[in-house]
């Protein structure tokens, strides 16, 4: 069976995924999220309530919109 050659499935990056598909690009910033956690755990009450949590997991993810062609 011979190998077919050509460029159907190839490797690309998050950024050309993005420009190929029109979407934007997500990140998670797991230090900031954890960081909000740990202050919230430090200076609030035992135990972080579903509001406390959520606003860190709100803080914690960056939408970066698509970059524009001019």
């Amino acid at each position: 069976m011979q190998a077919i050659n050509n460029d159907l499935f190839t490797e690309i990056t998050s950024e050309e995924s993005a420009t190929v598909s029109g979407g934007t690009a997500v990140n998670f910033g797991l230090n900031q999220y954890l960081f909000i956690l740990g202050a919230g755990t430090v200076f609030g009450v035992p135990g972080l309530t579903a509001e406390e949590t959520n606003f860190a997991f709100e803080k914690a993810v960056a939408v970066e919109s698509p970059a524009l062609s001019l």
